[in-house]
C-alpha cells in the first residue's frame, strides 16, 4: 500500500492533483486489499489514469461493461478504453506462455473495441506484447481464416462463451501504449509501427 501512495503522490505532483485521481486511487487500494489487483498493475492504472486526466479526460478504473471489466474507460468528447497487459503468466501455462497471452490480449480485444471509440493496450516501457499479428490488421484487411485464428486462441486460453465470431470480425487495436513507471511517462506506438518492432522479437 506504501508503494501505491509513493506513486500517487509522484503522479499528483507531475500531472496535478485532482478529486478525480484521488477517488482512482481509493477504488485501486479497495480492489488492491481484496486481492483482485497486484501492485504493477495497479501502478500502471494509476499513472495512465493521471496522465488521462490531466489531458482533459474523465477517468474511471475497473468498469463493467461487455461482460466484463476494463481497466481504464475515459471521455473527452469520444470514449476510450485501455487495457493494461503486465505479460503475468501463470504457472499452469509457463510452457505456452507466448500463446497464452496472444489469446488473453485477443480476448481483451474482441471484449473491449467493440465498445468504445477507441482501444488502446498499455504496457510497461520494458515490455513488448506478444500480439496476434491478425490483429494488427485493420477489420476490413482480415479474412475470415485469421478471424477463425483469433477465435480459436480466445477458445483455447480463456473461458468466454459470449465472446463471437462477429466481435472478433469487428475488433481493433488503435495503438499501444507504453508507460515508464519511474519517469512517469507514457508513450504511443501505432499500429503500423508496432508491427515493424514484432518483426525484430517474434
Amino acid at each position: 500500500m506504501k508503494d501505491l501512495i509513493n506513486v500517487y503522490e509522484r503522479v499528483s505532483k507531475k500531472f496535478g492533483n485532482s478529486c478525480e485521481l484521488e477517488q482512482v486511487l481509493k477504488k485501486i487500494i479497495s480492489l488492491h486489499k481484496v486481492g483482485v489487483l497486484n501492485i504493477n498493475h495497479s501502478v500502471l492504472e494509476l499513472i495512465t489514469a493521471g496522465y488521462l486526466i490531466n489531458e482533459g479526460y474523465k477517468v474511471y478504473v475497473e468498469v463493467e461493461m461487455a461482460g466484463g471489466v476494463a481497466d481504464l474507460y475515459a471521455i473527452k468528447g469520444i470514449d476510450l478504453v485501455i487495457e493494461v497487459e503486465t505479460g503475468y503468466v501463470p504457472p499452469n501455462n509457463a510452457v505456452n506462455a507466448e500463446e497464452f497471452l496472444m489469446g488473453r490480449l485477443a480476448l481483451k480485444t474482441a471484449r473491449y473495441s467493440n465498445v468504445a471509440h477507441g482501444f488502446y493496450i498499455a504496457v510497461p516501457s520494458f515490455y513488448i506484447p506478444p500480439i496476434p499479428s491478425e490483429l494488427l490488421l485493420k477489420p476490413d484487411e482480415r479474412n475470415e481464416e485469421e478471424n477463425r485464428r483469433i477465435m480459436s486462441l480466445i477458445r483455447r486460453y480463456t473461458k468466454a462463451p459470449d465472446i463471437t465470431l462477429s466481435d472478433v470480425k469487428n475488433s481493433k487495436i488503435d495503438g499501444i501504449i507504453t508507460i515508464n513507471s519511474k519517469e512517469l511517462e507514457l508513450k504511443l506506438i501505432d499500429v503500423r509501427s508496432f508491427q515493424h518492432l514484432k518483426e525484430f522479437y517474434s
